[in-house]
Formats: C-alpha cells, sequence, structure tokens
C-alpha cells in the first residue's frame, strides 16, 4: 500500500493514523492538558446500540445504497424497495424497546475490565438520538418510541458513579435529515443527495438542526471529555458543516473537551482513531485504535461471540508500546443485554490490569530498545522505570536492555538476575510476561 493510497475495511475508507499529513499539537494550555491526561488513560470502551440493534444489523449503514459488505445488507428476510425499507426502518423505533438495557451492569463491567472511559453513541447515521433532543421526534424519549427514557443520560449517570469519563459519538451525517436526504430525490449513496449550491437553504437547516443538537449533548447533560463526530465524509468542500463554531461553541461549553473530528486531519482532529487496525509503528501525536471485541460493532444476536482474551490482550500490548489508546467495540443485543462472552473477556481483561495495570496506565513508549530471542518484546516507560512486554510463551531467555540496570523484576514483585545490561526472565506460559527494569544513573 501507497502512502497515497486509501485503506478500507469491506469498503468503508479508514484512517491508520500514518499517512502523510503530520499532527498539528493544539497550542491551547488547557486542550493540552487534557490530552496529556487522556493519554494517561490508555483504556476505553466504545458502546453501539440504536434501531439497528433491534434488526440485528452492525450499524445503521442498511440505510445507504451501496453494497459494501454484509454490514450494508438489508435483513434476510426484508422485500421490497429501497424507500419502503427507509420508511420500515425508522418505524422499528416503535418496536425496539430495550427492555433488558441495564446501564448500571455495562458500567461496572466496562469499569471492571479497567475501562477509564467511555463514548457512547448519541446518534448514528440514521439520525435515531438516544437522548432527549429538542430538535427531533426521531428519538428514545418521544411518545412513540418503544424506549420511552433517555439512554444517554442514564448511561452517563452510571459510567460517572464508576468513576469513568464519559464521551459522546455523533455522527455528522443524518440520513432522517430532510436537509441532508431529500427523499423526493435518488439516494444512491451515503452523501447528500442534491446540489448544496442551488438549494443553500435545504443544506442551512442541516447545518443548524446538527449545531443545534451538538449544542444540547454539550450543555444539558454534564461534564464531557469527547466528543468523537464520525461520518468524515462530513467535509469542506463537499459537505461543509461550519466546523470551526461548533468547535468554539463545544468548548466555551466544554472548555476541557477534546474534539475529535474523525479522519478530517487538522485542528478538530485533536487525537487520530485509526479503525480496527494498529499503527504499525509509534507515533508521536495522540491517537487511539478502537477495534471492536466481537465481529461487529454490536451485538447483532443474544450472545455474540467475542474474540479469544490472547488476541485483545496482543492488541492492548502492541497499542500502548506505540503511544496510543485501546478503544474497546462493544454494544448491547436487541433487548440491551450484555453478552456473556464479551462480560467474561471484559473480566479477564479487568483481572490482567488489575496485576500489570501499573505497565500500562499513566505510561509512554519507552526508547530504551528492549530484545531477546524468545519473545516479542516492546515497552512503556514512566520516568526512570521501564516495563518490557514479552508476548509469546517461552523458555528462559537473556532479556538485552539498552542501557545500564539497577534492578529488575516481574510485576508480582519476584526479583530477576541482572547480568551488566542483560536480564533473565525466566521461562512462563503466560502469553504477556511483564519485565519492571529499574534504570541505573549514569
Amino acid at each position: 500500500m501507497t502512502a497515497h493510497e486509501t485503506p478500507q475495511i469491506e469498503g468503508v475508507e479508514i484512517d491508520l493514523g500514518v499517512d502523510e499529513v503530520d499532527y498539528i499539537w493544539p497550542e491551547a494550555p488547557r486542550t493540552r492538558a487534557a490530552l496529556e491526561h487522556w493519554q494517561d488513560l490508555k483504556v476505553g470502551v466504545l458502546i453501539h446500540w440504536g434501531i439497528y440493534s433491534h434488526i440485528g444489523q452492525a450499524g445503521s449503514w442498511s440505510l445507504h445504497r451501496e453494497h459494501l459488505g454484509d454490514f450494508t445488507d438489508t435483513p434476510a428476510d426484508w422485500t421490497g424497495t429501497d424507500a419502503e425499507y427507509h420508511d420500515w426502518y425508522r418505524d422499528q423505533a416503535r418496536a425496539f424497546t430495550g427492555e433488558d438495557y441495564d446501564p448500571t451492569e455495562w458500567a461496572k463491567a466496562c469499569a471492571g475490565a479497567g475501562a477509564k472511559y467511555m463514548i457512547f453513541t448519541a446518534k448514528h447515521h440514521d439520525g435515531y438520538a438516544m437522548y432527549d433532543t429538542r430538535f427531533s421526534d426521531f428519538k428514545s424519549t418521544s411518545e412513540s418510541s418503544g424506549l420511552r427514557r433517555d439512554v444517554l443520560a442514564e448511561t452517563f449517570d452510571a459510567f460517572r458513579a464508576e468513576d469513568v469519563e464519559v464521551g459522546v459519538y455523533f455522527s455528522k451525517a443524518d440520513w432522517n435529515h430532510p436537509g441532508y436526504w431529500d427523499r423526493a430525490l435518488p439516494v444512491t449513496d451515503r452523501f447528500h443527495n442534491y446540489d448544496i449550491a442551488e438549494r443553500p437553504r435545504q443544506w442551512r437547516s442541516f447545518v443548524d438542526f446538527t449545531h443545534a443538537q451538538l449544542d444540547e449533548l454539550m450543555t444539558r447533560y454534564g461534564t464531557v471529555s469527547a466528543l468523537w463526530l464520525d461520518a468524515g465524509w462530513v467535509r469542506d468542500e463537499a459537505e461543509p458543516i461550519d466546523m470551526p463554531a461548533i468547535a468554539a461553541a463545544a468548548l466555551e461549553a466544554q472548555p476541557d473537551l477534546l474534539i475529535v473530528d474523525r479522519t478530517v486531519h487538522g485542528p478538530h482532529e485533536m487525537y487520530r482513531t485509526p479503525e480496527e487496525v494498529i499503527p504499525p509503528r509509534r507515533l508521536e501525536g495522540p491517537w487511539e485504535s478502537c477495534i471492536p471485541m466481537t465481529d461487529h460493532w454490536c451485538s447483532i444476536v443474544v450472545d455474540e461471540e467475542a474474540r479469544s482474551f490472547d488476541e485483545i490482550l496482543r492488541e492492548l500490548v502492541a497499542v500502548v508500546t506505540r503511544g496510543g489508546n485501546y478503544l474497546i467495540g462493544v454494544g448491547p443485543d436487541a433487548t440491551g443485554r450484555l453478552s456473556s462472552s464479551v462480560a467474561e473477556r471484559l473480566a479477564e481483561l479487568g483481572r490482567w490490569l488489575d496485576v500489570n495495570g501499573d505497565a500500562v496506565y499513566g505510561t509512554r513508549p519507552s526508547d530504551v530498545p528492549v530484545s531477546g530471542p524468545v519473545r516479542e518484546w516492546a515497552a512503556t516507560h514512566r520516568g526512570t522505570t521501564v516495563y518490557a512486554f514479552g508476548v509469546g510463551a517461552g523458555a528462559e531467555e537473556r532479556l538485552s536492555v539498552g542501557g545500564p540496570i539497577a534492578s529488575a523484576r516481574l510485576m508480582d514483585g519476584t526479583s530477576l538476575v541482572v547480568d551488566g545490561e542483560v536480564v533473565i526472565v525466566p521461562a512462563s506460559s503466560d502469553l504477556v510476561r511483564v519485565v519492571v527494569i529499574e534504570q541505573a544513573d549514569v
């Protein structure tokens, strides 16, 4: 892949975070401090839940007209026109009751996994608001909705009670708003479907609506750590939405907010968000890899199967040793339940971080080279303490460290033999062995 090719997952453009556009650090002291704090958190969760969950879809992409993979397909038993499907999808808000959704259960499970922040889907591309917006009746609090509850408010309250910081996912596109998709005209893809230059008032109605909804989210739901804006195709010049005004209003309401205008490199993408991939090397700017724990961003069946803990742990180690945060995608099923498999993986991750969290939280990638003949090694550090992560079970080995060593130990406190700039690491069946190295003064 060349630097100018756009990577894709099932046809959806993604950002590896390593293209030729350099990251520019914000100048505002509060934003710089917020970024430094955010980089300390290291582990977060991204929760998708909406009408799409109710109908067993992996997101609201089935409304969009291009076939990009099975995640854009309508339900297998659906027959009818695109227009009829859109009407049917919208009407599913009445049947989407989410009767088993317990935000406290989700908050405790995610906090128990070691997550320090969460991002909740306030509105996906379908335009259905999972909060009490004043500007649309297509929302979870509507009298005609099955939910009849402010899901966002309940979820934020539950996670804050577990000392987990909260953030808002919000799609800049809205396939329900007539200022974005004029359904009297053909809809062929994800983009607006009329000439903005010929109908500026129609587009302005959408822009004003978007600004108003974001103002609600920034002023009515307490302290929010991140505004995670999806639908990166909504940008100048094709779909101008006045991001400077959005950012100014959001920061006035939330001075410590991190704004993430995903994939739109510039001042309003305060950290990068490579999706379902881990950058192949260390990055200097702030970034997080957002990766679902299952095969989808939400549970499309009861007890959706989570990926193996070994795979999840490998991802965590790769991300943090390269300087990123790990944002784990999870989501309730149609009724709001937490998959038993996801709950098990969250608990496993929490148990591992209970022992090894000092090597993860509040660290940065280490410049001290570490290498050995048995495992794959990479390292973080905090001050003069280096945390070397060896991935792969194996025999005893001699870990080479690029610098003088004062002492070395395992995370449980077991002292290790030091021979010059080499640490003797005992054999282990653990997937990841963490060695704590205190550097000697030189």
